[in-house]
């Protein structure tokens, strides 16, 4: 059986987010709190964590299923999972019951990131929103978190007042309203940038209210995925969400909404919202221009895979001129791998919003959706002990490859090794460049870096 396996590595993907003034470490496991300086100290409470900090600070959480609410009251700071990036981290960095509270004063510079946020409640006073995450407004950033299974009384399941950046979260099988009507089982009055997360099985339940003298009548939920968002929502992929009252996706949404898949949600894709523009709706017949409603060809939606096909009209088929669009998909892979069909258009009437379409030519173009597709495979060569290996590229642009045979001692194979353009380049390792033929080494990885 053929052992090689591929690791790519990409340059770029975390950004600084500036100068830290002290790092804290919370571990759960420690046997007692200590003073938070080191691992070997660890408080044994994110709460403490926060408290310790001050402005610029970042509390780092070990792994671990956590209780206790976490409550941002004052500095920008950074709390977050060991490695925000690593999904098995994530998934085992766990706020479990009580989820996240915002001062609202918070702005860009405190960073949420990396937890599993899962079966909290909204607050039970007015507004009695954000189930899992209740803003009052924060611009803070909320990123590479799985906020999921929670719940609001009224408005937010997921997340409710959140005005900053919203990037690369999976926000699933949240719900809003249990009495009374709810709005927005995913998202509620999220006026920020809303880019690159999976918004997916969240609900707006149905409630009663009372009218005059006729008594309680039941009313019907709006948003199942997202309600009164207003910001720019970009490259999102917003499926499978349930509403009755309408807008099963979207509700009430009147920003920017561009580049998204828009599939599989109950009472109606959108309404009362923005016209879309260069999304994939299903059963489309409203406005917006460069729309399409085929459908996008997930891997396996049924089991939570939002990945492309190969022949997935969603890729190529996005806007490259969209708000706040993402230089990462959701996995931390480059956007605009392929190109598309575009159209030639006035720039002018481009930004207008309005068509201006007189030629159309092949082009680097970001594809539809949380994921970009990309590929990256190693096979052998037939006949052979050699193996290919290929992957998707950018045009212009080189590629050093390292290889290794026991996953500690790393070296380079080749440098510079020039992109074949927008499709997917290959190199073949027949042992010449890295001492013995791959299929002869007990086993080879390889690593593979984009070059500026």
């Amino acid at each position: 059986m053929l052992n090689v396996r591929t690791l790519l590595v990409f340059l770029g993907l975390s950004a600084a987010t500036g100068l830290r003034a002290a790092t804290w470490y919370v571990d759960g496991a420690a046997a007692e709190s200590g003073d938070g300086t080191s691992w070997a100290t660890a408080f044994r409470k994110i709460p403490e964590g926060i408290e310790a900090a001050s402005e610029a600070d970042t509390v780092i959480v070990a792994e671990g299923a956590y209780k206790g609410c976490v409550w941002f009251r004052g500095p920008n700071i950074t709390v977050r999972s060991r490695d925000p990036l690593d999904p098995a981290v994530v998934a085992s960095t766990v706020l479990d019951g009580c989820g996240v509270d915002f001062s609202g004063l918070e702005d860009d510079t405190c960073v949420l990131s990396g937890f599993t946020i899962r079966n909290a409640t909204s607050p039970d006073t007015y507004p009695f929103a954000g189930g899992g995450i209740y803003g009052r407004g924060t611009r803070a950033t909320i990123s590479h978190n799985v906020i999921t299974g929670n719940e609001a009384l009224e408005s937010g399941g997921g997340l409710a007042f959140c005005d900053g950046i919203i990037e690369d979260n999976f926000i699933t099988d949240n719900s809003a309203g249990v009495t009374i009507p709810g709005f927005g089982g995913g998202l509620y009055e999220c006026n920020g940038v809303i880019r690159n997360n999976v918004i997916a099985g969240n609900r707006a339940w149905d409630g009663w209210v009372w009218i005059g003298a006729d008594g309680p009548t039941r009313v019907c939920g709006e948003g199942g995925g997202l309600h009164s968002c207003n910001g720019t929502i970009v490259n999102n992929t917003i499926f499978g969400n349930q509403a009755c009252g309408g807008g099963g996706g979207l509700y009430g949404c009147h920003g920017t909404i561009r580049n998204n898949i828009i599939w599989a949600n109950e009472w109606a894709q959108l309404h009362d919202s923005i016209d879309p523009a260069y999304c994939c709706i299903q059963g489309w017949e409203g406005g917006g221009w460069m729309n399409i409603t085929e459908d996008p060809l997930f891997v396996d939606a049924k089991n939570g895979n939002f990945r492309l096909l190969p022949f997935s009209p969603c890729i190529g088929a996005g806007d490259n001129w969209a708000a706040h669009l993402p230089e990462t998909d959701i996995a931390g892979m480059p956007r605009i791998m392929f190109g598309g069909w575009w159209p030639t258009a006035d720039i002018a009437a481009h930004i207008a919003g309005t068509p201006g379409i007189v030629l159309g030519k092949w082009r680097p173009a970001v594809d539809i959706g949380a994921y970009e597709f990309y590929r990256n495979e190693v096979k052998p060569v037939p006949g052979t002990e050699h193996t290919v290996f290929t992957w998707s590229s950018v045009a212009e642009r080189t590629y050093s490859i390292f290889y290794t045979d026991d996953f500690f001692n790393w070296h380079t194979a080749i440098d510079k090794f020039p992109s074949s353009g927008n499709t997917t380049t290959s190199w073949i390792d027949d042992g010449s460049l890295t001492g013995l033929p791959p299929l002869l080494a007990p086993r080879r990885f390889y690593r593979l870096l984009q070059n500026p």
